[in-house]
């Protein structure tokens, strides 16, 4: 994980997102921690920008794109 911070959306809801960078392969799991539910997650390559396709279910982000192996991406999550 490169970040994670607190937004308070109003003063009894709060959301936090997190950045990070991982290297990843089709059907990979990344569990990210820091989130109860992600509302929202992007994925990129670091090489060329290109999106990564993933779905998420509560906290856990599956690597869904095809084919891949062991590439290097950085990410973007959005949630509780």
């Amino acid at each position: 994980m490169t970040s994670s911070k607190v937004t308070t959306v109003t003063a009894a809801t709060e959301k936090k997102y997190i950045t990070f960078e991982a290297t990843v392969s089709k059907d990979q799991t990344v569990t990210l921690s820091d989130l109860s539910d992600i509302l929202y997650v992007k994925i990129c390559k670091k090489s060329d920008g290109a999106d990564v396709a993933c779905t998420e279910a509560t906290n856990v982000v599956t690597i869904t794109e095809s084919p891949l192996s062991s590439v290097a991406v950085v990410g973007f999550a959005y949630g509780t």
